[in-house]
């Protein structure tokens, strides 16, 4: 039941804060309280060792909406209520309008919908209203370039979608049902079959709009860095990752574990090239968000048990700090007068004392810094790569994102004329403390074995010099600027970019079939 009432409360929240605006305040505290109690009933669930499965209707298995409460449902489900819990107390005294609530609560409840489905159709819907209600909470202030960006993301998003939903005819066409547990035994029977490669392409390549995949989502650094800071964490954070348990939901079902690690590996590179560029710092963080996405799809592709393990733990990390990150890179941009590097560092006096510890956390935590999230995940994902080049392409990203966020020194370290407000110090300290506590906090999903190796010695050296190198590295290129060609971020350009892409899609499932 948790699985119904989790999604279906908070559309249910989303019209009663917009029909009674003066009580939306309480009806976010009630919205948390109820979320804690659900979400702890499906983990008791999970410990048991039985996913929660739920046909909507009573409806015969392939036919019914099915719903499963299992490890990758749950992990994004609790991602999504940790992220809402922050943005609820960033904006806690800001004077937002009621349709924001509205928004907020939309969003929050596909998110919850989409991790526990395994319908293509009805993911295809709740994908279409995340894409609404997000292009809505990107232009929500109606600044020019925020519209701009946020049309950017709607047609882009729209392609991808017609894409996905030309896949789900092609599968119920030779399938007759589009229930990824039923498709899974009627794929495997005839897994060289021509429709099958043509579905397959279809439905990865259209979601992989959603997911921070590089050649494919470039609608995301001008939504990313354009966009209030409280929508720029859920968009990074969460709205991304639901893109991500598409392709995980997939990978269960069509042979795409070559096709993640290629595209993974694509996204990861040019994501720390391009934020290797990137002066604007709401930019960096953008590209930062293509790719930190690189290590996840790496990580489910690598096809063991423990780099999916870590892939999930990633997951969760990136939600922590990426969110903390783009909160407080807007409040410090809102206090120095913009986000560009320049003008951060100028002003940089101004930024409060507690928003710049938070962000200190944030870039230690995406560093890698032991024992914070962004090693343990890591390290966890590291031991389950089967191969040595799968780990050099690790350690290279992980080496750019040092490079990449060294930039930011000369701001972190200065004396504050000003304070954060407690709603702002609440939600940073949510945040930052799963950062810190995140290693005793992932006991919930991985092993203490496996755990307890990624704090191994070896792991924690290797850890620190990364971060030695990538400072060094960032030293002798940071007087030495260079180009990058922009024009496939154009929305004149980014469709034809997409196709291309679902050509190359096509060609590594043929391949590693």
């Amino acid at each position: 039941m948790s699985l119904i009432l989790l999604p279906l409360l908070r559309f249910v929240f989303a019209i009663l804060s917009i029909s009674f605006a003066r009580a939306r305040k309480p009806f976010t505290i009630l919205s948390h309280l109820i979320d804690t109690v659900l979400l702890t009933q499906l983990v008791l669930t999970l410990t048991r060792g039985t996913p929660e499965l739920i046909t909507v209707g009573g409806a015969p298995a392939g036919i019914g909406i099915s719903l499963i409460g299992d490890q990758i449902g749950l992990t994004f489900a609790v991602l999504a209520w940790i992220l809402s819990v922050a943005v609820s107390a960033y904006t806690w005294q800001d004077q937002l309008r009621p349709y924001f609530f509205l928004l907020l609560n939309l969003l929050i409840g596909a998110c919850y919908a989409l991790s526990f489905t395994t319908d293509l159709f009805n993911a295809y819907l709740l994908f279409e209203l995340s894409t609404l209600v997000s292009f809505l909470l990107v232009g929500y202030q109606r600044q020019p370039r925020q519209i701009w960006a946020s049309l950017h993301y709607l047609v882009l998003s729209s392609l991808g979608m017609s894409m996905f939903l030309l896949g789900i005819g092609v599968v119920y066409a030779h399938c007759g049902c589009l229930d990824l547990t039923e498709l899974k035994t009627l794929i495997s029977a005839s897994p060289s079959e021509p429709w099958m490669l043509l579905a397959g392409s279809l439905l990865v390549a259209g979601i992989a709009v959603k997911a921070g995949v590089f050649i494919f989502s470039l609608w995301l650094p001008a939504a990313h860095a354009r966009a209030m800071p409280a929508v720029s964490a859920l968009l990074s954070g969460l709205v991304i990752k639901m893109g991500v348990v598409g392709l995980f939901r997939l990978a269960d079902v069509f042979p795409i574990h070559l096709l993640l690690i290629v595209l993974g590996a694509i996204t990861g590179i040019l994501g720390i090239i391009y934020a290797l560029n990137a002066r604007d710092i709401k930019e960096l963080l953008a590209f930062h968000t293509l790719s930190q996405i690189g290590y996840i799809l790496i990580g489910f592709g690598a096809a063991t048990e423990v780099a999916r393990l870590g892939a999930l733990s990633y997951e969760v990390a990136h939600g922590l700090f990426k969110a903390l990150l783009f909160l407080t890179i807007g409040e410090a941009a809102a206090r120095a007068g913009g986000s560009h590097l320049n003008t951060l560092i100028e002003n940089k006096r101004n930024i409060p004392r507690g928003t710049r510890i938070a962000l200190i956390i944030g870039v230690l935590g995406i560093i890698g810094l032991p024992p914070l999230a962004g090693f343990d995940a890591k390290a966890i994902l590291e031991d389950g790569l089967p191969t040595m080049v799968l780990r050099l392409i690790m350690l290279l990203i992980s080496v750019g994102t040092v490079m990449s966020f060294a930039k930011l020194t000369p701001m972190l370290f200065s004396r504050s004329t000003c304070r954060t407000n407690r709603s702002r110090i609440l939600s940073y300290a949510w945040l930052g403390g799963g950062i810190i506590l995140f290693w005793p906090l992932s006991l919930l999903l991985v092993s203490p074995a496996i755990n307890l190796h990624a704090l191994s010695v070896p792991h924690i050296a290797e850890a620190l010099v990364v971060i030695v190198v990538g400072g060094a590295l960032y030293l002798l290129i940071r007087k030495k600027p260079f180009r990058l060609p922009q024009g496939f971020f154009r929305l004149e350009q980014s469709p034809l970019i997409i196709l291309v892409g679902f050509f190359l899609v096509y060609a590594l499932i043929a391949l590693g079939r």
